[in-house]
């Protein structure tokens, strides 16, 4: 069976939360094969695609450029992007079961409830596959770094004129000043990850500002598989990360997770308005994970770094 489903790896796995059951229900015993759909070819798919095929129930995974999952116009009046209704749909001569979980989340609906008439299985990451070699090296940074915790800052286009942090309502001084006090009151140093396209934020935005902070600070931008940078993230004592497919992953991984999200009604984009719902930011987060409170939302330009240093003290992140 075939399904078309967002490209990017938070916005995927979404919808791999319910692909079985939905196969299940549709196809019975037919294979799960995932198509990507994207607007043009890149290294951010291509890393999507790695993530797609380590899990054990997808058979098979690849991509397709430009088959369009919005309508036009492409963003609705209430701000959040216009995508077609989840169904069936014919694509240059080949049927696609396509699932967007966005719709959804982006209006505050939490994940379970989409689609209600399919099972969720909040249980897709116990069979995650991350090689030897890759659980080898996030052993490895841990062994050169001592105990510590990760920093996802995402790219410079998203932190500046084009994004989730658009117009810096975080700031690069705030992600030195959280580094500074987590290093300073927890006895933990940094490590920064990312993809390559990730490394010019962090080169233009932090790097000249850690000064004589830099020994507590270690950048792997750039330097990682994606199944590296997770085994990194499992080593973490915690995450902290732009809104991305980082974050959301550690968090389904079980490594305590704080991510930030744009406030509502504070568009993402510099050209039209475009802003999700604020509860989008833990629609998508396991009930168990919400219990026992391994996963922090926060808000850009709300959230700050003594309120922040706070909840991780009061959620026991470092004991």
């Amino acid at each position: 069976m075939k399904f078309l489903l967002p490209t990017g790896i938070g916005d995927s796995v979404w919808a791999l939360h319910k692909v079985q059951s939905i196969r299940d229900a549709l196809d019975p015993g037919g294979a799960i094969d995932i198509h990507l759909t994207c607007s043009e070819r890149n290294p951010l798919q291509d890393r999507a695609l790695d993530f797609i095929r380590r899990f054990p129930f997808v058979d098979s995974a690849d991509m397709r450029v430009n088959y369009a999952i919005l309508n036009d116009p492409p963003v609705r009046k209430d701000g959040c992007y216009n995508y077609i209704e989840d169904g069936w749909y014919d694509f240059y001569g080949e049927r696609y079961c396509a699932l967007i979980p966005n719709a959804a989340l982006e209006h505050g609906t939490r994940l379970e409830q989409w689609l209600p008439q399919y099972a969720i299985d909040w249980r897709i990451f116990r069979d995650f596959q991350l090689t030897p070699r890759e659980r080898s090296y996030g052993k490895e940074v841990r062994r050169r770094t001592g105990p510590f915790v990760v920093f996802y800052p995402g790219p410079l286009s998203g932190n500046t004129i084009e994004g989730h942090n658009r117009n810096m309502l975080w700031k690069p001084s705030e992600w030195i000043d959280l580094g500074e006090r987590i290093h300073r009151d927890f006895g933990l140093n940094i490590v920064v990850v990312g993809a390559p396209y990730d490394l010019d934020y962090y080169t233009a935005m932090l790097a000249p500002s850690l000064n004589g902070a830099s020994s507590h600070w270690t950048n792997i931008i750039g330097e990682t598989s994606i199944g590296e940078l997770f085994a990194v993230t499992a080593q973490a004592k915690f995450v902290i990360s732009y809104q991305a497919g980082v974050g959301i992953v550690s968090t389904y991984l079980g490594t305590p997770t704080a991510i930030f999200w744009r406030p509502w009604g504070d568009s993402i984009s510099r050209n039209h308005f475009l802003s999700f719902k604020e509860e989008m930011a833990s629609a998508w987060v396991p009930p168990a994970i919400l219990e026992r409170g391994s996963y922090l939302p926060m808000i850009y330009g709300r959230d700050k770094v003594e309120s922040i240093l706070d909840q991780i003290k009061q959620r026991g992140w470092v004991e």
